[in-house]
């Protein structure tokens, strides 16, 4: 059975910044790397405050790959 759109894992809240801009924002970045990281390479691309803050609210871990940043991001509100 199909999950309702809702609650799939790629659901964004509709004021979160898309995960293309997301990823264009952390172009360059080179894994694994820390939230902290992530968060300076967004600022270092010329990120919008929306991306910034988002990566901001990530858990503090090591990412290691752009999908792990993507579904992490998935889960955050």
């Amino acid at each position: 059975m199909a999950q309702h759109p809702a609650h799939a894992q790629t659901h964004r809240h509709l004021d979160q910044p898309s995960p293309i801009d997301v990823q264009k924002a952390l172009g360059g970045a080179t894994y694994p790397t820390t939230r902290d990281k992530l968060v300076e390479t967004a600022r270092g691309n010329g990120a919008d405050q929306e991306v910034v803050a988002l990566v901001r609210r990530l858990p503090d871990k090591n990412y290691d790959s752009p999908a792990a940043v993507s579904k992490q991001i998935s889960r955050t509100p």
